[in-house]
């Protein structure tokens, strides 16, 4: 006889009240941001807006209760790599053509700015360490760089990963608080620049002829038809779905090998497993349609977006949420010297950076570069669109295209995480190669600089309308 199926269990509904939390979050944020202007003009997502919003509420005695934190954090992990799986599986197809050499230098500013993110996140966390004789967590800096430079998720993930393994009190909170303060910094510092590049005429103004403007392409013709027996969506959250199965497949089994490291790799990096296997996805189905055993395009690159954007914005707002304010009091000064002086340097060294490699257009790609690295790259591209409205300028394909070289760049610092973290003395020898591995990435981003007489007789590529 078969069971009976039990529509009241209170864990299920817990769950789902859990999501209608976050929900109803993003939509007060949504609201709060329509009828505040100031809000709007700082660009502040209504994730952002909603996840705080609610965590104050939660420190009303008696409403915190309602609120699971751990519920939160699930979400928040599994968004990620959803929404990463989602933006892989994306054709690309609008992409504008631009020079091989830009990407990988795009790539290496980015692989520099977490480099540099890490470098100064430990210098602070060693040296909390040493002045509190073991008060604080040695390895806590590298959260730095999965905060601002990486996500929510990530930062959640291996704040959590040092918290269980490693003993560092309130990790996960710790990660939370850093990719929240990350979105702020890349919203409000990113607005103050513009703001004074635009009154310093820094900013030239960028518009395409309207027969040239960049058109949002909802359908491809030779896309499958939305008159299927399926739903072009359910289509596209079937190819995600695949991708995060398998994903899940590689963790299992890198989970096996009985060494700690690779296990800490297994779980702290499920973004990166998904971002393979969604690439493998996209390559099989590549290979398919050009031997003609399919006829027509599956993947919607604007439902891809869609769906990324939804993943991500519920990442944000769950992060928030699940802060554990007590956890925050415990590590304040640290999160607060780490986060302060991570801003100062990621905002002066992508300055730099991008000034020296983009001609003609270094302010745009400096919007971009910020954004992504202390938020999200949508935060990159919001502050994008507000200099250059329609894409004119290569800055909006770079730092798309960048994902591509950055994997093998940030790959030294992804796959060490585990280790760093695991004493005072991996730590101090990872500070090292993290420094080696920026002077080596950025050598090459200021090779015309630093060997002037080698490239004297080469022209530089400048950009031009």
């Amino acid at each position: 006889m078969a069971e009976t199926v039990v529509f009241s269990e209170p864990y299920v509904w817990e769950f789902l009240g859990q999501i209608g939390i976050v929900f109803v979050a993003m939509l007060a944020g949504n609201v709060l941001r329509t009828f505040i202007p100031a809000l709007r003009k700082l660009y502040i997502p209504s994730a952002i807006i909603g996840g705080f919003l609610v965590l104050a509420i939660k420190q009303i005695p008696g409403v915190g209760a309602h609120v699971d934190n751990a519920t939160m954090e699930i979400i928040c992990y599994h968004c990620l790599g959803l929404g990463f799986a989602a933006m892989a599986l994306k054709t690309a197809k609008s992409e504008r053509k631009v020079s091989t050499v830009k990407v990988v230098e795009s790539g290496a500013i980015m692989a520099g700015g977490y480099l540099i993110q890490a470098i100064v996140g430990l210098v602070i966390s060693i040296a909390f360490f040493l002045l509190s004789s073991g008060g604080f967590y040695y390895a806590a800096g590298l959260i730095l760089p999965m905060g601002f430079g990486q996500s929510t998720g990530s930062a959640l993930s291996w704040g959590s990963n040092y918290e269980a393994n490693y003993g560092f009190e309130g990790g996960s909170t710790f990660g939370l608080a850093t990719a929240a303060i990350g979105f702020i910094v890349g919203s409000i510092i990113g607005v103050i620049y513009l703001n004074i590049a635009t009154r310093k005429g820094l900013v030239k103004p960028r518009r395409a002829l309207a027969a040239e403007k960049d058109r949002v392409i909802v359908e491809d013709p030779n896309e499958i038809p939305n008159s299927e027996s399926i739903d072009k969506m359910s289509i596209q959250l079937c190819f995600v779905a695949l991708a995060y199965v398998l994903a899940y497949g590689v963790m299992r089994l890198l989970a096996m090998v009985p060494i700690k490291a690779v296990g800490d790799l297994a779980w702290g990096l499920n973004f990166l497993w998904t971002l393979l296997c969604a690439y493998l996805i996209k390559l099989a189905m590549s290979l398919l349609k050009k031997k003609g055993a399919i006829k027509r395009y599956y993947v919607n690159d604007h439902l891809m977006d869609r769906i990324s954007g939804l993943m991500f914005d519920v990442m944000i707002c769950a992060g928030i949420i699940a802060i554990d304010i007590e956890d925050v009091y415990r590590n304040l000064w640290m999160l607060i010297a780490i986060c302060g002086i991570g801003t100062v340097v990621t905002f002066l060294y992508v300055r730099k950076a991008t000034k020296h490699a983009y001609k003609n257009y270094e302010i745009e790609s400096f919007m971009t570069n910020f954004g992504t690295l202390t938020g999200t790259l949508s935060t990159g591209m919001i502050l994008l669109r507000e200099i250059d409205p329609d894409y004119v300028t290569p800055a909006s394909s770079n730092i798309v295209l960048q994902n591509f070289p950055s994997i093998p760049f940030l790959a030294p610092l992804l796959l060490t995480l585990g280790f760093a973290g695991a004493s005072l003395t991996n730590t101090l020898i990872m500070l090292g190669v993290y420094t080696l591995l920026f002077l080596a990435y950025n050598t090459f981003l200021f090779r015309r600089r630093i060997f002037r007489k080698r490239y004297a007789d080469k022209p530089e590529e400048v950009w031009t309308e």
